[in-house]
């Protein structure tokens, strides 16, 4: 299943990961209510030059209803910029999948559905792992492998508490709209979900065959990782509750294991848009005024982050909380 991590991360996947949860039963609500004896203080960091302004915020893009991220230094920010900028507004991202829509339709119909291209044992998991999803089989059968696996969804008790409603983003950008302030976007989304669509499949479908054989075949246990059933309360908020206090990971798990999925996954997801984001920033310090640049917590941590691309770019930006 779709990995928690992809929270902090990629804002269009989340959104559509949202539609997939169930809706909350009170019985979930007691079992993983969440409790915040702290101030919450997100990571921060200024990108600036003369007479600009670039605050970078890290966020993640599905949160529980409730959950506290904000304090007067960080509101001060958000009342101070001009623009806000984020991976991909609903109106860029709707246009930019109109535009590769008719490319990913090419890819579709001339690909043989995953379950052809498995071995029998593997096959048998193959389904079992999308019945787990809820989604139609045929629908899935159908994806690239890395697009299936993103496609799923949150799965579990628990996870249908948190929503793209209450995440960072769609709460700014409701402020932004309000105080007629615009909204921009850093990426085409489509420009990522085709590459995800136009990475090398057959390669995929490998590694897919031999974790489907491995596979514990446990329910709310994905391919990758333990299942998260014994976590409840401030344990199963762990990821949120670290991002709010402010901690910034040496390395940043995208969860899908070491081999060709997740190598693929972190280039697409991580090593690609951070360097395109950094020569996006290095020329948007030519546009005078304040930006309040927030995207996943997890393009600033690893080896790969935004920060060492905008190092390498000869930029520095500086940690302010």
């Amino acid at each position: 299943m779709i990995t928690r991590q992809i929270k902090a991360l990629l804002a269009g996947f989340a959104a559509i990961a949202t539609l997939c949860a169930a809706p909350a039963i009170a019985e979930d609500e007691a079992r993983y209510a969440f409790t915040q004896d702290y101030e919450p203080a997100p990571a921060l960091w200024r990108l600036s030059d003369e007479d600009t302004t670039i605050y970078m915020l890290g966020t993640i893009h599905l949160l529980p209803k409730g959950f506290r991220w904000r304090n007067p230094d960080l509101d001060a920010i958000i009342d101070a910029a001009d623009v806000l900028v984020v991976e991909s507004n609903d109106f860029d991202g709707s246009g930019s999948l109109d535009v590769v829509a008719p490319k990913i339709a090419h890819l579709l119909q001339n690909r043989t559905p995953t379950s052809q291209q498995l071995s029998a044992p593997a096959k048998a998991r193959w389904r079992e792992l999308v019945a787990q999803s809820g989604q139609p089989f045929a629908y899935v059968d159908a994806m690239p492998v890395m697009v299936a696996l993103m496609g799923f969804g949150p799965t579990g008790p628990g996870s249908e508490l948190s929503s793209y409603d209450y995440g960072v983003e769609a709460v700014l950008e409701r402020e932004f709209i309000e105080s007629e302030r615009p909204i921009e976007s850093i990426e085409d989304f489509g420009r990522v979900l085709y590459s995800l669509y136009h990475a090398n499949d057959a390669e995929m479908v490998k590694e897919l065959d031999l974790h489907l054989r491995k596979w514990s075949r446990e329910p709310n246990r994905g391919l990758y990782g333990a299942a998260q059933d014994d976590l409840v309360g401030d344990d199963y908020w762990a990821m949120e509750h670290a991002w709010a206090r402010g901690e910034v990971s040496d390395d940043f798990d995208l969860g899908f294991g070491d081999g060709r999925i997740g190598k693929a996954f972190r280039e697409i997801l991580l090593n690609r848009r951070n360097r395109r984001w950094a020569g996006w920033l290095e020329e948007r310090l030519d546009q005078p005024g304040t930006a309040l640049l927030a995207v996943g917590a997890g393009h600033f941590e690893g080896p790969d982050s935004l920060l060492v691309w905008l190092k390498q770019r000869g930029l520095k930006a500086e940690r302010i909380n």
